[in-house]
C-alpha cells in the first residue's frame, strides 16, 4: 500500500461553514503550469488548489495531466479547475450556455466540486446574469453531483448591487463562486467590502476566488472557502482593454506585517534605505526570520507568499468564528500604521486600499 503524501499536512483552522467533502478553507488560485510548486505546498499545509486550464479541446487533457501530477505529490488534497472563459480579450459573456460535459469531466476525474465555465457579467448586464443562473439551474436539474456556479462579475455588482445579486442567488439556491473584475482592487472600498459581507452571509454557500489577501477576510467572514491568486493577473479579473498587468519582469512578494504585495525590486530599494527596520523581516517557513530582500526570484516569492498567507489564516481564525473578523480588522489597522511608517522613510511607496475598507466595516 502506498503512503498518503498528505498524511502529515499541518492543519489550518477550518472554515466556519465548510463545503461538503472539502477539508480545506484556504485555497491558492494558480495556472496549471505551477502544479509542481503548488502541489508541494498543498502536501505540507492543509490548503487546496484551483488550477486554471486552457480553453478549447485541450482543456480536458490538461485537466487530467494536472490532476495526475498534483495527486502524485499532494495526495488527496482538494483540487478545482477553472477554464477562465470570463477573462481576456475574447472573454465569453455570462449569457453563454454552460457546458454540462465540462462539469461531468471534472467529476469523472474525481473532483468533489466542479466549477462551471461561466462567462463574464458586465456592469449592467442583468439579463446576462439571469441567463447564467438559469443555465446553472438547467444543469442542477440534470445532475446530482456538487458544483459551484462561477459568477465572474464587474465589481459594481458587489459594491452597488449586492442585494440584487444575493436575491438571485437565493432564488435559485445554487452554491456560487464569486470573482470580481476591475482595473484596480475590486474590494478596495468600504461599499465593496460591505457588499461582499452581505453576499457571504447568504444561507446559500458563497465563496470568493481569484482575489488577493481579501481571501483571508472572506474566511474571517465565514466563507466556506476563499482562494488567493498566485500572481497579479489571478488576484482579480482585469478589463480586456487594459491587457491586465502584463508580463512582469519582477514578481511580487508579500510584506506580512503590511498585508500587502510589492514587486521585489521595489521592496529591495525600500529596504536599502532602512535596512534595520523590523518590518522587512519575515518569520514564514521559507524566510525563517530573514529580510525580504533575500527573495530574488519568482519561485522564492511564490513559496514565501503562500506560507505567509497561511500564517495569516492561522492567526485570524485561531480564536474561532466569533473573533475572526475583529482579528482581521485589527490586522488591517496595524498594516495601515506599518505603511505610514515605511512611507515616512521611503519615496513613492504605494500600499493597498483594502486595509481601510475592511477596518471600517469590520
Amino acid at each position: 500500500m502506498t503512503s498518503n503524501p498528505t498524511a502529515l499536512r499541518r492543519r489550518l483552522p477550518a472554515s466556519a461553514r465548510p463545503l461538503s467533502g472539502v477539508a480545506e478553507g484556504f485555497f491558492v488560485h494558480a495556472p496549471s503550469s505551477k502544479v509542481h510548486q503548488v502541489a508541494a505546498l498543498c502536501a505540507g499545509d492543509q490548503i487546496g488548489a484551483i488550477y486554471t486550464v486552457p480553453r478549447g479541446s485541450s482543456r480536458i487533457a490538461k485537466l487530467a495531466e494536472t490532476l495526475a501530477t498534483h495527486r502524485s505529490i499532494a495526495g488527496d488534497s482538494t483540487v478545482m479547475a477553472d477554464p477562465q472563459l470570463y477573462a481576456g480579450k475574447n472573454r465569453m459573456p455570462a449569457s453563454a450556455a454552460l457546458e454540462i460535459d465540462w462539469i461531468r469531466h471534472q467529476w469523472d476525474h474525481g473532483l468533489p466540486w466542479a466549477l462551471t465555465d461561466s462567462g463574464y457579467v458586465e456592469r449592467d448586464a442583468i439579463d446576462d446574469l439571469r441567463a447564467l443562473f438559469a443555465s446553472g439551474e438547467q444543469i442542477a436539474r440534470r445532475v446530482s453531483g456538487n458544483f459551484l456556479l462561477a459568477v465572474p462579475a464587474d465589481f459594481r455588482w458587489v459594491s452597488e448591487r449586492p442585494e440584487e445579486l444575493r436575491d438571485l442567488v437565493e432564488s435559485y439556491g445554487i452554491p456560487v463562486a464569486y470573482m470580481f473584475g476591475a482595473s484596480g482592487d475590486p474590494l478596495g472600498r468600504k461599499r465593496a467590502v460591505e457588499g461582499l459581507l452581505h453576499l457571504l452571509a447568504s444561507p446559500v454557500p458563497s465563496t470568493l476566488l481569484r482575489t488577493d489577501l481579501s481571501a483571508v477576510g472572506a474566511l474571517a467572514a465565514g466563507a466556506p472557502l476563499a482562494a488567493m491568486g498566485t500572481s497579479s493577473s489571478l488576484r482579480h479579473i482585469f478589463p480586456p482593454k487594459s491587457g491586465g498587468p502584463g508580463r512582469l519582469m519582477h514578481p511580487s512578494a508579500m510584506l506580512p506585517n503590511g498585508l500587502s504585495l510589492h514587486r521585489i525590486d521595489v521592496l529591495a530599494r525600500a529596504i536599502a534605505l532602512t535596512p534595520d527596520e523590523v518590518h522587512w523581516r519575515c518569520d514564514c517557513d521559507h524566510c525563517l526570520g530573514a529580510r525580504l530582500d533575500n527573495i530574488i526570484d519568482g519561485d522564492q516569492a511564490f513559496i514565501h507568499n503562500v506560507y505567509s498567507a497561511c500564517d495569516l489564516v492561522r492567526h485570524v481564525l485561531a480564536g474561532g468564528v466569533k473573533d475572526a473578523l475583529a482579528s482581521w480588522a485589527a490586522m488591517c489597522r496595524n498594516a495601515q500604521f506599518v505603511h505610514l511608517d515605511i512611507d515616512s522613510s521611503t519615496q513613492n511607496w504605494n500600499y493597498p486600499t483594502f486595509h481601510g475598507a475592511w477596518r471600517e466595516v469590520a
